[in-house]
């Protein structure tokens, strides 16, 4: 049984060469559609950011406190079980929004550990 080697497979009658600048095309079209939608999806981000320090900024001091110490035990434990740095990051925005709203409020560190 006689196996043809990669370069010398013909699809379609078509070549190698051709392939490959039509795969690089599609890239750079896929790329370009992915840029264009970056404004979109940072716009969207920055709202949902704000809404929910909004959220937050609307919570009692005890309530600001609770949320505090909940956002800390999640980061916390995601970082004990070894949760990827990403996932980490993403756990640690919930921790400085409630930490803003309460160092805003003058929330002394002492009753956020007490």
């Amino acid at each position: 049984m006689a196996k043809n080697r990669p370069a010398e497979i013909d699809v379609d009658g078509v070549s190698d060469e051709t392939a490959m600048g039509e795969l690089a095309d599609a890239f750079v079209a896929g790329g370009r559609a992915v840029v264009d939608r970056v404004p979109a999806v940072a716009d969207s981000a920055r709202e949902a950011l704000a809404d929910a320090q909004e959220h937050v900024n609307h919570l009692s001091d005890t309530g600001v406190v609770a949320a505090l110490g909940f956002a800390l035990g999640v980061s916390s434990g995601l970082l004990l079980a070894g949760a990827p740095r990403l996932i980490l990051a993403l756990s640690a925005i919930p921790v400085a929004l409630t930490l803003r709203s309460a160092m805003t409020r003058g929330v002394r560190p002492a009753r956020l550990i007490n």
